[in-house]
């Protein structure tokens, strides 16, 4: 992709702000749609070249121990640029690159179920959601096509399936171990569904088990915009990318409706605008939000669609923890190629199948989603010199990790705000994260803690649990700030990502969610953006866009 400048005086169809799995999405729906649309991006593009996912970590400055492989994710001063006042200990990773998160992921993909829409008519908390998953299925698929999904349909009410999979990812011998315990407790055990490729798929190589996931995919085998979406909207001649474009404000007109983006120059340091039709909002959850918290003017004093006083509001994501085990059965085995593509398999939430609980919600499993590259029970094994390198390396070919992923529930205390005396490298007011967890999400920690404990209690081995005393998040995974509803006082966006107060502004990111599950929300997140880039072309057809 090549920096492009913008014609002056030029008015886009749409501007879309962020690249990442909202905006690519877009994107690509809506240059096939016809329409002109310019993307803003507040990173830059990083080529294939330029990853360090090959690297090992003897060829590295720190060894891999002060993130260098993922430096080129963090472009500018996005790392420094939030603060948390009177919150748990949670954690927002903000990264800023062409292609957003999706360079930058395990590329877990699962589908939200029935009952994920419905948090108050099945267990009364929180809201329904204006939707239901028979509205969204459809875009499911579509989105599952696209992109490119292995995986099993296991047949499970609370992990609906798709329908055009491909192979699965095979299983390590740690993970066949564990399906022993977890058969023998029934609990299910199923192989991961993943944005990840097990044979050639639109023009894309296969993975080759590198186990280097997270760091960027440089030969395309894991699902990302600029490798699989972007093309595809560059392609119908409708499609302009602006990259280093941090969007400091969308700029109304007389009537209140956005005409403009303000941005950033990040490599210049000047400030430009780009005018469009449409605006859709794609940056990430607490961006998003500080980006509208950031536009205010006379008719939207406290920040633009925000009549309602949401915006902001109602941040969760997901809690977790993790434990890992060296099995005896594998102990002193030779060195085997495990490397993998990170997660193989996944444990499904089981928690409902019980019956009537006292805690809303319940989490979900990913196994083995560290690489192996690093033996971890070096940090863990005492000793030191040959005896102790002879019982790391004796220990390794067990390594069985799992972690557990689970429901946070949304209340509107939880909040980003804007602190005006607090600005980025930019002139630009920078958010600042307030949450606490509930009393809900604690309980649930703790019953998803002792359920890693209990399944590893049925295996041979060493146990090194990492568990904390209080739950921490978000796993990358908020959601919630900008959030859709039935409801307009509880609520910003109607059931197309539309906001209620100007009908012009769209916002199809993970902060559209009115509620999240134990399940990573990507791919419900894509599906969002499809469905409301059909109602895009579709009010533009009818001349009320």
């Amino acid at each position: 992709m090549r920096k492009e400048r913008l014609s002056q005086g030029e008015i886009f169809d749409v501007c879309i702000i962020g690249s990442g799995a909202a905006g690519g999405v877009m994107a690509k729906e809506l240059c096939e749609g016809g329409a002109k649309v310019v993307m803003l991006e507040a990173g830059r593009e990083v080529n294939p070249v330029e990853l360090l996912s090959h690297k090992w970590p003897y060829e590295l400055p720190y060894r891999g121990l002060r993130g260098e492989k993922q430096a080129t994710f963090y472009q500018g001063d996005i790392s420094k640029s939030i603060a948390y006042a009177d919150s748990d200990d949670v954690g927002v990773d903000r990264v800023r690159i062409l292609g957003g998160r999706t360079m930058h992921w395990n590329a877990v993909t699962l589908r939200y179920a029935a009952r994920d829409f419905k948090e108050w008519s099945t267990q009364g908390v929180e809201e329904d959601w204006p939707l239901t998953y028979e509205e969204l299925e459809p875009y499911y698929d579509r989105i599952e096509q696209i992109i490119g999904v292995c995986g099993n349909d296991d047949h499970l009410e609370i992990l609906p399936a798709g329908k055009h999979y491909l192979p699965p990812i095979p299983w390590r011998c740690s993970e066949h171990i564990l399906k022993r315990a977890t058969t023998a407790m029934g609990i299910p055990l199923i192989a991961v569904r993943k944005a990840v490729l097990t044979r050639p798929y639109d023009k894309r190589p296969p993975c080759h088990y590198c186990g280097h996931c997270m760091d960027g995919c440089d030969v395309a085998s894991i699902f990302s915009t600029p490798d699989c979406l972007l093309p595809k909207a560059r392609v119908t001649g409708n499609f302009t990318l602006r990259e280093n474009a941090l969007a400091r404000e969308i700029l109304v007109d007389n009537e209140g409706l956005p005409q403009a983006v303000s941005f950033v120059d990040t490599a210049t340091r000047t400030e430009q605008q780009v005018k469009a039709g449409i605006i859709v909002v794609c940056c990430s959850t607490v961006e998003s939000a500080r980006l509208l918290l950031n536009s205010r003017s006379p008719r939207h004093p406290g920040g633009l669609a925000n009549s309602s006083g949401v915006v902001g509001h109602y941040l969760h994501g997901h809690l977790g923890n993790s434990v890992s085990m060296y099995l005896d059965e594998l102990q002193g085995k030779k060195p085997f190629n495990q490397d993998g593509a990170t997660d193989h398999v996944y444990i499904p939430r089981y928690n409902h199948l019980s019956g009537k609980s006292n805690v809303a919600g319940g989490w979900g499993m990913q196994i083995n989603y560290q690489s192996y590259m690093f033996p971890q029970n070096a940090h863990r094994v005492p000793g030191y010199g040959a005896s102790f390198k002879q019982q790391v390396r004796k220990m390794q070919p067990g390594y069985l990790q799992m972690g557990s992923f689970a429901k946070v529930t949304a209340h509107q205390q939880n909040c980003v705000t804007v602190d005006p005396g607090r600005l980025d490298a930019n002139g630009i007011p920078t958010p600042v994260v307030h949450f606490r967890f509930s009393d809900n999400d604690r309980v649930l920690w703790q019953a998803a803690n002792q359920s890693m404990l209990e399944m590893l209690s049925h295996l041979k081995g060493r146990v090194f649990p990492s568990l904390g005393k209080a739950p921490s998040g978000f796993a990358s995974h908020e959601v919630g700030t900008i959030r859709m509803g039935k409801y307009p006082r509880t609520s910003v966006l109607n059931s197309y990502c539309q906001a209620r107060d100007v009908k012009n502004l769209f916002v199809t990111d993970g902060s559209c969610f009115t509620t999240s599950s134990e399940k990573n929300p990507t791919l419900t997140i894509m599906a969002l953006s499809m469905r409301a880039a059909d109602y895009i072309k579709d009010q533009r057809r009818k001349g009320e866009l």
